[in-house]
């Protein structure tokens, strides 16, 4: 193997030697060592430790020489280095990570020491060498030739050089080591700014002819400005990538040579034909090159151009070639809209007006990125016209708001800027839509807009809306949407609340179904049949037993009979069982049905079963008696059945649910008053205004449901609903429907002997009217089966008929399987118990304790049922059976010939059987082999809003049958491992023994559990994402669909574990929703983070603010007051997704704050030209030669004035840009979530250093743009004041100051931390005089100036400023714009300069708070003084309570 200028001296045998003679006796090696050395020798480690931290800095410190560890030092040294060198289990080689980059840590011996055990590695993928520092060429030299001994031998597939400007010798080492390994597996080779000048390059050319398998490659320019490559160079990087046959993408990064290198190696019939993915990023003028590969390279698949620098001209170009020429299937152009912004949006407008064709399917994929909002604006009017039909070149359009500076003002323009202009949408050829918000909350004023103007959309499919805060609102508007888009297929909201609490899973469901509807929707379309709007609906009525609703069902249909009634014959008042279907008006206007719910309990089962899964075009009627009752009955019977409704039926937008409520038996009520009823039927319409309509009571409401003349008018209120339902905009159905649904009402009532249908039966009778309906032009070319089955389909969805799967009959008299079977059976169940039987089919006392019945105890039922009934033809037991099976209120265990039906059979006999039946089933549940080692976890799945929501009766039966279904029949899962009960589901799977219980009672049908005894040979981490894979998920993906509970939203909550590990009753169990446990881990970490001082952050432990515990209250009779770990409780997921949320918003806030800093600083740099000199000779060197990077650079649109800070400030965003780059690229690569987090934790204590560092910077500002002096500071003057008027409204610029009038004086908390306003603080009253008005006036000037400042850099958002200040959006939008104020105050606050009135005024501030109103701070301001230890933490301060505990106890200040 080739080496150049290497000599290493000495081997690990010398290094053992040194200074060995001073060591007498060896101390015991610390613990972390110790583990260190454990773990590595026991080959269990898999990422590189990093010898950095301070517990091995006595072994590898910073600044020593190697040299000088001499003794035990030593000895521990190379026993550390060679027990990495010693352990192959490492994946990922990150040099970097071992000492924080700084190679020269290590001599060259010590670095063949450890990198020993890679060279033959069969388990190394990656070698990463990123921002490394190195004190002579000859250290980096050497690394590299032993890289290059690893990637001649190992399985390295990834390499990575990045901002280390590496010599052509160490190029030639690297080089080496692949030529001499035919077998090299490199398959990814990534440099950027990765070579000191262009000799190197024929290295790197040699690398690409070595690496056989090598697909991917990207290149990156040089930070030190040495970019130019000459034209030998050029010439042998264009022949190595020619004549490359495995390559399959190329990345360019901001080279200078781009153009020449594509041209050279890809373009014309010689050019390279294996490569597919051509990615160019940040580059200028490559136009011209762009156009001849898209013409003439006819391999390449996609393009991406990210942030090019060219003319409009040339984007109108490439737009022109792209439409007539362009092979490639994928065209991805992003755009970053920072700086000239006017050329970015007349390039963008240039590029989508040429590409557009009417001919040809659309390429590209536009990518917008906008820092403000009104590049936002800008943004979504282009996707106005795309969505019109105007701009047909998009395929995608995808735009993220990064951090928009947006007031709150803008939300009335953002409503208007999707104008469709009279146009339907169907001219858009879009496909995919993806909108995302950092500061998620600027799309929230267009989701209505946009959505409405989706409904009449048929091309889009796709739409993403990650990283948003998506409301109730917008939830009903886009489930609105899918009632009518059947375009749509997949809807992204991961990483939004609506993942988290099932609405995800509701709009999964909605999706599915719509592809279903889609298919019958289509055949209908394609045959041409006519259409008309919908107007079937119908009228559901439910109440308690004995209420009144069949008297009332009955004086409907008298009142309606003379008109079109298709009602039964009169027969005695009976209680009703299950539900009783009639039509009640099947006329050309209206086809309305009437579902006459049972009241008793024993039904609700079966409703639930049968309840439709639509509230469109329904209207539900609660009757309620109040004779003989309390009024709490009908609060209780009506938040019953309102949760009920909610919970069985979809959202389907902004139509809710409309309940009617109707008083009966007003013949038997002393009072006429409902004045009772009024007050809590206004109390429920506020609790359940998300989810139902429910409608004031009328006068004509309260009746006597038997007779006509008082229903009439209840009547006519009735079918108005249903009239203006019908009427509203709906989906246009066949005309045919209608005809069909009519005759299947007549011809069933005329038959009643015969409600089941073959599929033979269905297609005569459809048959001749079909035929009347297809047009003659469509005759020959109709399938005629298809549009049988979609007719099948659509009017099983209105409930016309119903279709079972797997049934081979349909029902199509609604009412036989409603009431005649259903609801028969139920009843007939209900008495196997209570009663005696003499037959052979006689139940036990307990037979049926967990649901179960034999099979000559089913037969029994069955066969009673059939000798109460009449004959009806295609009726018999085997399809009573089936029928049963398949609406899952029956499950056969064909190998024990028992019968599961718990909705059937009930739990107990008597009513002293059911008390205290919760928690009596868990005595029967048991955990298998438990040891004292094993792992429990527990997670609740409860409804969102348990005021609200319910799970309904049968919902875990329905989930149980399918649980054991999918297990057994998609899984594989052996019948033994399944076991059904009554309350419970008892799994053992992948070694883990799992129940998911269920007891349907007033204190538990809110939830279920899922318990787990984990397996010994598993991770807890891994049992967790098993069981939210398989049960958790299942779960909830159940509940959404027609069978479960779609109108219910779930949330997770986690367990106490001893609940777990003593299966405690569920009804005790201690349980704490996943989200809440995460928002007070995240206040635990920020509250840590606020506390730590600035000079101390480098010195924590990253474990220290994981220490936070969640306090378990005790359980009597079974634990005492019991503390678990919050992140023992929590997955390793869920704390990585905390930790991604503090590191994300620091991010954010340092942003805003830099921003805001820059803003100030040009301010002050206009009036005190002084204050730059705080820019230190040091600060002005750094930014000597330093140029920000295009994609990371603020928009400086706001900044008038460049001055040395704003560029100090600027540098140190792009800093913060590159490292926060740096650090997402190296995680890509780190699998171990353990690593992951420690390399997070480790940033965001960087970055809350470097935030309290720029916000000390900024406040200091912030006082000089006030003028609040040092001389104010040595007197201790309060430096936050502001005025409210009498009721505590923040009194604003534009306000006028009367005379006499009386304002409060209040002072803001001036904690380091943060300013804010105190909770409850009463103010110091002053009533106006001449004399006073005009400091108070400039008081007011000082805090507009101070709160200007503070909300654009976003400390609204840090320090909570609206939680306590009255009408805080509104005066937001007043402070940032400077909205209705005069000239003379905008001046006044965007001016500095010496002022003589704010100088009175803080004169005045100080003489009215005298030294002898200062004991009263505490009282009248609740703020006490304090003294900051650190100088720049701005000495003494007045701060509140909360804020002054939390400094004594974090060492900070003194009192």
């Amino acid at each position: 193997m080739e080496v150049a200028g290497l000599s290493i001296v000495s081997d690990a045998a010398k290094l053992a030697t040194r200074g060995m003679e001073s060591a007498d006796v060896e101390p015991e090696l610390p613990f972390a060592v110790q583990d260190l050395i454990r773990r590595l020798e026991g080959k269990v480690e898999v990422w590189l430790p990093e010898l950095s931290g301070p517990e091995f800095r006595n072994f590898f410190p910073a600044c020593a020489s190697p040299s000088t560890i001499v003794g035990w030092q030593s000895q521990v040294r190379l026993r550390v280095l060679e027990a990495i060198g010693s352990c192959d289990t490492f994946t990922l080689l990150d040099i970097q990570v071992i000492f924080g980059g700084d190679i020269s840590r290590l001599t060259a011996s010590e670095w063949e020491v450890l990198l020993r055990g890679f060279r033959c590695s069969t388990v190394l993928r990656v070698i990463r060498v990123e921002d490394l520092t190195w004190n002579s060429d000859a250290e980096m030299e050497s690394l590299c030739f032993q890289l290059g001994r690893i990637l001649n031998t190992s399985s390295v597939i990834d390499l990575t050089i990045v901002n280390c400007s590496l010599s052509a010798r160490c190029f030639l080492n690297l080089a080496s080591g692949l030529r001499e390994n035919c077998q090299s597996k490199l398959k990814s080779l990534d440099l950027h700014n990765a070579w000191e000048d262009s000799s190197a390059v024929k290295h790197v050319a040699d690398m690409i002819n070595s690496a056989t398998r090598l697909r991917k490659l990207s290149l990156g320019s040089c930070s030190n400005g040495i970019d130019d490559m000459d034209e030998a160079a050029l010439g042998i990087l264009s022949q190595a990538l020619l004549h490359s046959s495995s390559l399959k993408e190329i990345k360019l990064v901001d080279v200078k040579w781009g153009a020449s290198l594509l041209l050279k190696a890809l373009a014309g019939d010689d050019g390279n034909r294996s490569i597919e993915r051509l990615l160019l990023e940040n580059m200028d003028r490559l136009g011209d090159c762009i156009r001849e590969l898209l013409i003439s390279n006819r391999s390449l698949k996609e393009v991406r151009l990210n942030s090019l620098r060219m003319r409009p001209e040339e984007w109108h170009q490439l737009g022109e070639a792209i439409r007539d020429h362009a092979r490639a299937a994928n065209i991805i152009i992003e755009f970053y809209l920072d700086e000239n912004v006017e050329d970015n949006w007349k390039s963008i407008e240039a590029l989508a007006c040429a590409a557009s064709s009417d001919v040809k399917d659309p390429t590209v994929d536009l990518v917008l990125t906008t820092p403000s909002d009104h590049e936002v604006m800008l943004s979504l009017n282009l996707l106005g016209r795309v969505l019109r039909g105007e701009i047909r070149s998009l395929k995608s359009f995808s735009l993220s708001a990064r951090h928009p500076r947006t007031s709150g003002s803008n939300q009335d323009t953002l409503k208007s800027i999707l104008p469709m202009n009279g146009k339907t949408g169907e001219a858009s050829v879009l496909k995919s839509l993806t909108l995302r918000d950092s500061a998620r909350n600027l799309f929230k004023g267009i989701w209505k807009q946009l959505f409405w103007y989706l409904r009449e959309n048929t091309s889009l499919t796709h739409l993403d809306l990650n990283h948003f805060t998506l409301d109730e609102e917008a939830f009903r508007d886009l489930m609105g949407l899918l009632q009518v888009n059947l375009t749509l297929q997949e809807i992204d909201v991961s990483y939004t609340s609506w993942a988290k609490d099932g609405k995800a899973a509701q709009i999964q469901e909605a999706l599915k179904q719509n592809q279903k509807r889609a298919v019958y929707m289509s055949v209908f379309r394609e045959t041409r049949l006519a259409f008309g709007d919908a107007k079937a609906g119908r009228l559901f009525l439910c109440g308690s037993p004995r209420a009144g609703k069949t008297h009332l069902r009955q004086t409907l249909m008298r009142i309606i009979q003379g008109k079109s009634w298709l009602g039964n014959k009169w027969c005695a008042l009976r209680r009703t069982k299950g539900i009783e279907v009639e039509f009640l008006q099947n006329n050309d206007k209206m086809q309305i049905s009437i579902w006459d719910l049972a009241g008793q309990w024993i039904f609700r089962t079966l409703q639930n079963v049968l309840f439709p899964q639509t509230n469109n075009f329904c209207v539900f009627i609660f009757v309620y008696s109040p004779f003989g009752k309390p009024e709490s009955c009908f609060r209780d019977e009506l938040e019953d059945w309102l949760s009920f409704i909610t919970s069985s039926t979809k959202c389907t937008g902004h139509n809710l649910p409309q309940v009617l409520v109707v008083i009966s038996h007003k013949d038997k009520v002393i009072s006429n008053s409902l004045n009772w009823a009024h007050s809590i039927v206004d109390e429920l319409t506020k609790r359940f205004a998300n989810f139902v309509d429910l409608l004031p009571i009328e006068d004509c409401c309260f009746v006597d449901t038997r007779k006509r003349k008082q229903v009439i008018p209840l009547k006519n209120h009735i079918f108005q609903s249903l009239e203006n339902l019908l009427s509203e905009k709906s989906p246009r159905v066949p005309k045919l429907c209608f005809q069909l649904t009519s005759l299947f009402a007549t011809t069933t009532k005329e038959n009643r002997s015969c409600p089941l249908w073959s599929s033979e039966k269905f297609r005569d009778f459809c048959t001749p009217i079909l035929t009347q309906a297809i047009p003659p032009s469509s005759v020959h070319s109709v399938d005629h089966s298809r549009i049988k089955m979609s007719l099948v389909s659509y009017l099983n969805d209105i409930g016309s008929i119903v279709c079972i799967p797997n049934l081979d009959y349909i029902i199509v008299d609604p009412n036989w399987l409603t009431n005649t079977l259903l609801g028969e059976l139920v009843a007939l169940g209900q008495h196997f118990q209570a009663q005696e039987f003499e037959t052979s089919y006689e139940l036990s006392p307990d037979a049926s304790k967990d649901g179960f019945v034999s099979k000559s105890v089913f037969a029994g039922l069955i066969e009673k049922f059939l000798g109460k009934q009449p004959c009806f033809e295609n009726v018999d037991r085997e399809v009573l059976e089936n029928i049963l099976i398949n609406l899952d209120l029956c499950f056969k265990l064909e190998d024990t010939s028992q019968y599961f039906i718990p909705s059937f059979i009930p739990e107990h006999a008597s009513d002293e059987e059911k008390n205290d039946q919760e928690g009596v089933h868990a005595k029967s549940m048991n955990w298998a082999n438990m040891t004292k080692t094993s792992q429990f976890v527990g997670i609740r799945i409860q409804c969102q809003d348990e005021r609200t929501m319910s799970l309904t009766a049968a919902f875990f039966p329905r989930f149980q049958m399918f649980m054991r279904r999918k297990l057994i029949s998609e899984m594989d899962v052996s019948k033994e491992n399944v076991t059904c009960s009554r309350h419970y589901l008892q799994l053992f799977l992948d070694g883990h023994q799992i129940y998911v219980e269920h007891v349907q009672s007033e204190k538990s049908h809110k939830y279920v559990d899922v318990l787990m005894l984990c397996s010994s040979q598993k991770s807890r981490e891994a049992a967790i994402k098993y069981v939210m894979k398989h049960i958790v998920q299942e779960l909830i993906s159940f509940c959404a669909s027609p069978k479960g509970c779609p109108g219910v939203a779930l949330v997770l909550g986690v367990m106490q574990t001893r609940c777990v590990e003593m299966l405690i009753p569920s009804y005790l169990r201690r349980v704490i929703l996943i989200e809440k446990l995460k928002s007070d881990f995240i206040r635990s970490i920020n509250d840590k983070l606020e506390e730590i001082p600035l000079d101390s952050l480098h010195l924590v432990e990253k474990e220290e603010l994981f220490l936070y515990e969640q306090c378990w209250p005790p359980i009597e009779g079974h634990t005492e007051r019991i503390s678990e770990r919050a992140r023992d409780l929590l997955w390793d997921s869920d704390v990585e997704a905390i930790v991604n949320d503090i590191r994300q918003k620091r991010i954010q806030q340092l942003e805003s704050l830099q921003e805001g800093l820059i803003s100030l600083n040009n301010d002050l740099a206009q009036c005190y030209p002084e204050a730059e000199d705080i820019v230190s000779n040091s600060n002005i060197a750094q930014m000597k030669d330093w140029k920000p990077r295009t994609s990371r650079c603020l928009s400086r649109a706001t900044s008038s004035v460049e001055s040395p800070s704003t560029r100090l400030v600027l540098l140190k965003i792009d800093l913060l840009g590159q490292k926060v780059d740096g650090l997402d690229e190296r995680l890509r690569s780190v699998q171990n979530i353990l690593q992951r987090l420690d390399m997070k934790m480790g940033q965001i204590l960087s970055l809350q250093q470097e935030l309290q560092s720029t916000l000390s910077d900024f406040m200091s500002r912030v006082d000089m743009i006030v003028e609040y002096s040092q001389e104010l500071q040595v007197a201790r003057t309060p430096k936050r004041p502001y005025v409210t008027d009498d009721v505590g409204i923040f009194y604003r610029m534009s306000a006028l100051l009367h005379v006499g009038k009386t304002v409060r004086l209040h002072l803001m908390c001036e904690s380091v931390t943060g300013f804010h306003s105190v909770n409850d603080q009463e103010g110091l009253k002053i009533r106006l005089d001449r004399e006073n008005s005009l400091w108070i006036r400039k008081t007011v000037e000082i805090s507009y100036k101070v709160m200007h400042y503070a909300v654009k850099a976003g400390l609204d958002v840090t320090f909570g400023l609206g939680q306590a200040i009255p009408d805080w959006e509104d005066l937001k939008s007043n402070i940032v714009q400077l909205y209705g104020i005069s000239d003379d105050d905008r001046r006044a606050i965007l001016a500095g300069g010496e002022s003589k009135e704010l100088q009175e005024a803080w004169l005045r501030i100080q003489q009215t708070l005298a030294p002898q109103l200062q004991n009263r701070y505490s009282e009248i301001f609740k703020l006490y003084q304090v003294k900051y230890l650190s100088l720049e933490k701005g000495g003494h301060a007045w701060v509140c309570v909360q804020c002054m505990n939390r400094g004594l106890r974090c060492g900070i200040l003194t009192c």
